[in-house]
Formats: structure tokens, C-alpha cells, sequence
């Protein structure tokens, strides 16, 4: 199966450096198993310990993978070309690197530069070792492969030495098993141009980031992309739509077709003219690349116009301890539990609340409890509210009365252009400040001899208008019992300007 690079996970392990001597050269791997794939060796073109051997065979002893492997190692003289390439690094190791072109994308890069050296695909795609190893070591794991290959040299006295050694291992990211690259047919998507749709989005403020700071993720994977290999070997997906291929498209380019084949594109319908291009779209940071820069090249190339105007980057809600959440380890959160709990509505709450910019959220079902005590603080002043309209009351308008419309018309304003910013934590807290404290424990406290009719009901119309996108439960409940002509649901009422 082909992986994406960005499904790829890093982890750093402690392992072994060997060094293997190569006739008059000694170079250093990680992976010696490898070894029986060298097709090559490259220095530096700046490296001067080198120069004399650049363009040349040079003839070096190694292992003879012929000979069986209940049979002692026997030496076997070879043939191997020197080359310069920049991807050797002088100041690693000896400053000689070996090149397997099949089994690693940085020795697969050099063989792009330098056609002339042979390929050999001595690892096969059941991860065990292929006929081109040898009959030694063919039908051995990698692993069973390195332990075997690095006794023999030993026995052989190839070995130069051996170091302890940490370095990053590349890990599928799905199920955690260490990748093996190597040589296959895949289908290419080329992205020099396509790069430049995506970036010109964003550059002309076509398609904006909040928080802006996301931008430079999306402009630094896209100004050193690479071809996109669309091509994946499993068993579900969207058939490549070539004759005489089973490849399945990869799940991200399906995924970058998501704003418009599914109003029916490519045909002209209504869906597509009513519901394209889309507003905003919210995702997490680690899909940026694989996502959301797709999402926009595609679209431009393929209807010339952005999916969307506004891309939210909302933060990742981690275990109290700070870890990721995870089934497997006990630490995720079933909102369905909370919902049976504490409602919907303070399960929302909970969440919002704490969503003040920052990108890692450590979970407190605290907030959660929090939200429910502000349900039960609506519900009763509003129910409080409800009571005082059938009271006759002068509608004389007081100091209180003048003070509480002052601050609903800011609060109004503040709720607006925070929301607008996709600020919907800060949005949030503005509210239940001014419901709490300010409506509640100030207003209706301090004017209930003297309380106006008409400004609880205005006050209270557009508390819930507000509060409706954070808790729409108790608001559309309650909204359902105020004394109005011509009612509609609150959902679909006007927003309080």
C-alpha cells in the first residue's frame, strides 16, 4: 500500500550505527540489511577526501548472498561506482553514503540525478527479503535480515565498528508499524501549478485563515510541495477512472472533491448554483496540508473559484493530562455521556467556553457543570420575566431601564463582531457576563418595584436571540412561550442589530 508522506509519523528510538567497510572507503547505516540493494556510493562533489575516487568503480569485498544459509559467509568481490551528489553530507558519518535507489527516497533522489546507476528491489512488498538478496537472506524479515547480514561481516571483519545510535523511525500513523519504502508504479499528480492557484487564493484574500497564523503552515507546505502520488492499493476508495486499472484513488484527493461533487458537479445543477462556493469551513491544524490546500486547488482548477471565503482552525481538545484522547488508553470522552448527563446544551457550553484561541484544549467537565448552572439561571429568569409581563406597569423608561439598553446594545455589538471573527469562546463569555451579572443579578434584582414591561420582554428577545448559536435548546424552548404575534421559530428569526 502507497501512504502519503503527511500519514507518516516520526518516532525516536534507539538503535545501532554501523559502519561497513567498502574497499578503500568506509561509510556508515542505520539499515545494513540494505546493503544487498547498494548499487552506488556517494561523496560529496565539495568533500576533497573524495574527489580521486568520483566517476570511478572501485572493487570492495562483501558478503556472498549466494551461498546458503547454513553454510558459513564467504567474501565476494565487487564492483561499485563512486558518484557526487550534494545529498552527502560531509560532516555525517565518513562523509560516504551508499545508495539503495529502491528502498529509500533520499537514495531513490540521488538515482534521479545519476540514471546510470542500476536498481535492485531486494526487500518485497510482503516485507520479507526478496529473490535479488540472495539465497541467504531471501524469506527473511528486515529485522531477521539486519541481525544475519551484520554477523556475517562481522565474521567477514567488513565490520568497522558499531555505535549506539537515536534517530527517528518512520511509523504508519493509522497502526504504528515502522514503513518500508520501496519501488513502485503509482499514478502522479503533478503540483507545480496547482500550487500556485492554492497560494494565489490566500495571497489575494480570497480564502482567509482564523487565526491568521495558520497561513504560513499552508504557504510553507505548498512552496516546497512535491507531485502528489493519487494512487492507493486497498479495497475501498474511488477507482482510478482508467481502463485496466484497480488502484483506488487516495482518500484526500476524493476528499479535496467534497464542496462540489456533492451538489453534482460536474453537472450544472441548482444545488451547486445555490450552495457554491461555501462560507467557511472549520477544521483542525493538521489537516491544513492535507485538506484544506487540496480542497482549494482543486476547486480553482476545476470550477475557477474558491470552495469557501474563511477557514477556522479550531482547536484539539486533549485528556485533562494533556494527552491526546484515545480510546485504546482510556482517555477519550464520549459527548454522548455528557449529553445523557448534563443536555446538549451545557455539553455546548462546555466546550465553547473554552475556546479562547489557543490550540490545545486540556478537557474539564467543570465547564460542563458551569453551563448547566447558567441553563437553570436562564430558565428561571426567564421564567421570572414571563411573570412580570401580565403585571400592569407603567412603561416609563427609569435609569436602570437606560442602563441595561445601553449595555445590550454594546454587548449586541461585541457578541457580533467576535462571532464574525470566529471568536466564539470570547462571544460566549461576553453573554453570560451580561445575562448573569449585568441582566440578572443587577437589573431585575435592583428594579423589581419598578420594572418595565416592555424592556424585560425586549431585553430578554434578544438575550435569547443572542444565546441561541451556543445553546439552542432552552432558547427555542423558551422563545416558544413568549406572548409575540406572528411567531416564527427562533432559529430562523432576524439577527439582533
Amino acid at each position: 500500500t502507497s501512504l502519503s508522506d503527511l500519514e507518516i509519523e516520526y518516532k525516536e528510538e534507539n538503535g545501532k550505527f554501523y559502519y561497513i567497510k567498502y574497499g578503500p572507503l568506509v561509510l556508515g547505516t542505520a539499515r545494513p540489511e540494505t546493503k544487498l540493494g547498494d548499487t552506488a556510493l556517494a561523496v560529496n562533489p565539495k568533500d576533497k577526501r573524495y574527489t580521486k575516487y568520483v566517476g570511478k568503480e572501485i572493487e570492495i569485498e562483501s558478503v556472498d548472498p549466494a551461498i546458503p544459509k547454513d553454510q558459513e559467509p564467504k567474501l565476494k568481490i565487487l564492483k561499485i561506482k563512486v558518484v557526487a551528489d550534494e545529498a552527502a553530507d560531509p560532516k555525517f558519518g565518513t562523509g560516504v553514503i551508499k545508495v539503495t535507489p529502491a528502498h529509500d527516497i533520499a537514495d531513490f533522489e540521488i538515482w534521479q540525478r545519476h540514471p546510470e546507476v542500476p536498481i535492485m528491489r531486494v526487500i518485497g512488498p510482503n516485507g520479507r527479503m526478496s529473490g535479488e538478496a540472495g539465497v541467504r537472506y531471501e524469506g527473511l524479515k528486515v529485522s531477521e535480515a539486519r541481525k544475519q547480514i551484520v554477523e556475517d561481516m562481522q565474521k567477514l571483519e567488513l565490520m568497522a565498528k558499531i555505535e549506539d545510535y537515536t534517530h527517528n523511525v518512520a511509523l504508519c500513523s493509522r497502526c504504528g508499524t515502522v514503513i518500508e519504502p520501496m519501488l513502485s508504479k503509482q499514478w502522479f499528480l503533478k503540483m507545480s501549478e496547482l500550487a500556485k492557484l492554492a497560494m494565489q487564493d490566500v495571497k489575494k484574500g480570497k480564502v482567509k485563515f482564523h487565526p491568521k497564523r495558520w497561513e504560513k503552515i499552508y504557504f510553507d507546505w505548498l512552496k516546497n510541495i512535491r507531485d502528489w502520488c493519487i494512487s492507493r492499493q486497498i479495497w475501498w476508495g474511488h477507482k482510478i477512472p482508467i481502463d485496466g486499472v484497480d488502484d483506488v484513488l487516495d482518500t484526500w484527493f476524493s476528499s479535496a472533491l467534497w464542496p462540489f461533487a456533492t451538489l453534482g458537479w460536474p453537472e450544472k445543477t441548482r444545488d451547486l448554483e445555490t450552495y457554491y462556493p461555501t462560507q467557511a469551513l472549520s477544521t483542525a491544524r493538521d489537516i491544513i496540508n492535507l485538506w484544506v490546500a487540496r480542497m482549494v486547488f482543486s476547486s480553482e482548477e476545476l470550477l475557477g473559484k474558491s470552495p469557501f471565503s474563511d477557514v477556522v482552525i479550531h482547536a484539539t481538545i486533549m485528556a485533562k493530562s494533556g494527552q491526546r484522547m484515545s480510546k485504546s488508553l482510556g482517555t477519550g470522552v464520549d459527548p454522548m455521556d455528557l449529553i445523557e448527563k448534563y443536555g446538549a446544551d451545557a455539553t455546548r457550553f462546555g466546550l465553547v467556553w473554552q475556546a479562547m484561541g489557543t490550540q490545545d484544549i486540556k478537557w474539564a467537565e467543570e465547564h460542563v457543570v458551569a453551563g448547566r448552572k447558567f441553563l437553570n439561571k436562564i430558565w428561571n429568569a426567564s421564567r421570572f420575566v414571563l411573570g412580570q409581563l401580565e403585571k400592569s406597569r407603567p412603561k416609563v423608561k427609569n435609569a436602570e431601564d437606560k442602563k441595561i439598553l445601553a449595555e445590550l446594545k454594546k454587548t449586541k455589538k461585541e457578541v457580533s463582531q467576535k462571532i464574525e471573527k470566529y471568536e466564539f469562546g470570547p462571544a460566549l463569555r461576553t453573554l453570560h457576563d451580561f445575562f448573569w451579572h449585568k441582566f440578572c443579578d443587577r437589573y431585575l434584582e435592583e428594579s423589581k418595584k419598578n420594572l418595565n414591561p416592555e424592556i424585560l420582554l425586549y431585553v430578554l428577545m434578544d438575550s435569547l436571540k443572542l444565546l441561541h448559536p451556543f445553546m439552542p435548546f432552552i432558547t427555542e424552548r423558551i422563545w416558544s412561550e413568549l406572548p409575540l404575534k406572528n411567531k416564527k421559530l427562533l432559529m430562523i428569526e432576524t439577527w439582533p442589530r
